[in-house]
């Protein structure tokens, strides 16, 4: 054993930034949960012609703001699952899901 051979220096782990990985976000939900409310409540008052309608956007963005509290990505998590994991017709009847093609 030569001489320092003992003394390496361990390599310095820098912890990642949470918000280096956090989503756009509005109001304390993701951005894009923030336009989907928007346009919905757009789309509601185009055809109730009420005003008021504009008001439902506080229970919406509560309720976003309560799902997206613990994991902001899953608005996220939700849409990749729904696109690639998308039930079979007949998984009731074999008990289960087929992936394959």
């Amino acid at each position: 054993m030569g001489a320092g051979e003992g003394d390496q220096e361990k390599p310095q782990a820098v912890p990642l930034v949470l918000g280096l990985t956090r989503p756009r976000m509005l109001w304390g939900i993701p951005w894009g949960l923030f336009v989907a409310e928007i346009v919905l409540v757009l789309m509601i008052f185009l055809n109730t012609k009420n005003l008021l309608m504009f008001l439902l956007i506080l229970p919406m963005h509560a309720a976003s703001y309560v799902l997206t509290i613990k994991d902001v990505r899953l608005v996220d998590i939700i849409r990749v699952r729904l696109s690639k994991c998308a039930g079979t017709r007949n998984g009731r009847f074999w008990g289960g899901n087929s992936y394959t093609h």
